[in-house]
C-alpha cells in the first residue's frame, strides 16, 4: 500500500521541485551587481550633495555650477542601471537553463512506439 501512495504523490513532488527550481531562479542575485547598485545610489547622491554644497559655499547662487551636480547624480544612476540590468540578465541565464534543463530531460523520456496500421504489410511477411 505504501509503495502505491508513494508513486501517486511522485507527480506533485515533481511539481513542487520544479516550481521551487522557478523561484529560485527567478530571485538569483548577484552580490557584484547588489554591490554597483547600492554603491551607485549612494555615491551619485552623496557626491552630488558634495558638489551642490560646494558650490553654495562659495555664496554666489547665481552663478552656480549645476553641470556638476547632476553629472553625479547622473552618473550614480548609470551605475545603478548597470547593476539592476546585472541582476536582470542573471535571471534570464537562469530560467533559460532551467528551461533548456527540461526539454533536454523531456526528450530523453522513452516513447512508446504505437504500432500503425499499413495497407503495405498486408502483403509481406512482416505482418
Amino acid at each position: 500500500m505504501l509503495y502505491i501512495d508513494r508513486y501517486k504523490a511522485l507527480p506533485f513532488e515533481f511539481l513542487k521541485l520544479m516550481e521551487d527550481q522557478i523561484n529560485a531562479a527567478e530571485n538569483a542575485k548577484s552580490i557584484s551587481a547588489e554591490v554597483c547598485q547600492w554603491s551607485g545610489v549612494i555615491f551619485g547622491v552623496l557626491f552630488g550633495l558634495g558638489f551642490f554644497w560646494s558650490e553654495v559655499q562659495k555664496n554666489d547662487l547665481m552663478s552656480l555650477s549645476w553641470w556638476k551636480p547632476v553629472s553625479a547624480l547622473v552618473a550614480g544612476a548609470a551605475v545603478s542601471a548597470h547593476g539592476s540590468n546585472v541582476i536582470n540578465n542573471k535571471r534570464t541565464a537562469e530560467l533559460t537553463a532551467l528551461l533548456v534543463r527540461s526539454t533536454n530531460s523531456a526528450s530523453e523520456l522513452p516513447v512508446a512506439l504505437s504500432p500503425e496500421y499499413s495497407d503495405l504489410l498486408e502483403d509481406s511477411d512482416n505482418k
